[in-house]
């Protein structure tokens, strides 16, 4: 009996981390439209056979960018939050596009650092190791 109520308390911590995971990454995908590998990795890292070298340079570069761009990610949110209720309280055209351009700038910058990220990869990865991130990538969108 304790060891079911154990699996069953594992498996909704399971499900509510996937769930959180899931919010996350549409809130990422709202972001920017530019693929993320990283994820992929996350996924499917075993299946390609990385060297020792290859694996610490992927996890040293998730451990210095991923919470930078999380942090995009909050702020686009967050930014379209507040344009979005700026144009419900009537604030004037010029404070709004003023947002807008802000907006723009946070974007511009997060898909700057999914294509460093793309590039990082590439460097890293031999070009069969990319194939089958690419393939697995694809995979991961149906």
């Amino acid at each position: 009996m304790k060891k079911t109520l154990l699996s069953c308390g594992v498996l909704v911590l399971m499900l509510a981390n996937s769930s959180a995971q899931a919010v996350n990454m549409a809130a990422v995908k709202h972001a920017h439209p530019l693929p993320n590998f990283m994820l992929v990795m996350l996924e499917y890292g075993e299946k390609l056979n990385l060297s020792e070298e290859q694996q610490a340079a992927l996890k040293a570069w998730g451990k210095e960018h991923k919470p930078l761009a999380q942090q995009l990610v909050k702020a686009i949110t967050q930014g379209e939050d507040a344009l979005h209720q700026a144009s419900l309280e009537g604030a004037s055209k010029a404070d709004m596009m003023a947002q807008l351009d802000g907006l723009l700038e946070k974007r511009k910058e997060l898909a700057e650092f999914k294509t460093d990220c793309r590039d990082n990869m590439r460097e890293v990865l031999s070009d069969e190791q990319w194939e089958q991130v690419i393939e697995y990538y694809n995979g991961m969108q149906k």
